[in-house]
């Protein structure tokens, strides 16, 4: 069975979150670290994986560091992951990131796939 889960990665909910003066969106240079709920859903996932055998991919739209935290996740036992990112995509809209996840993941063509409840960064 192949699994697909999708991530995200945010600013560390550690840290303090900043708005940008001019932008007036979420300053996003800081710290970062993938959305909680997604990492339940990757533990999820795993324990699918353990009873059914199968692969585990990751699948995330974000910018190059996005990298790092796919990274992590892949530590915890995923198999694969992909990372979607262009600079182009950058602040995209829901049907934007809905687009290019639903591109992604009809080439995985998987059996299951799993998100996370809710971003923590709106």
């Amino acid at each position: 069975m192949k699994i697909a889960v999708c991530v995200k990665q945010v600013p560390d909910a550690t840290v303090h979150k900043k708005i940008d003066p001019q932008t007036k969106r979420l300053d996003r240079s800081g710290e970062a670290a993938l959305n909680p709920t997604d990492l339940n859903a990757v533990e999820e996932a795993l324990r699918v994986k353990d009873a059914q055998t199968g692969e585990v991919v990751l699948i995330s739209l974000g910018p190059a560091k996005a990298v790092e935290s796919l990274r992590k996740a892949l530590a915890m036992g995923a198999d694969r992951a992909v990372l979607i990112s262009d600079d182009g995509a950058a602040g995209s809209d829901l049907l934007g990131t809905s687009r290019a996840l639903a591109a992604a993941l009809e080439r995985e063509e998987a059996d299951l796939v799993l998100f996370g409840q809710a971003s923590n960064d709106g």
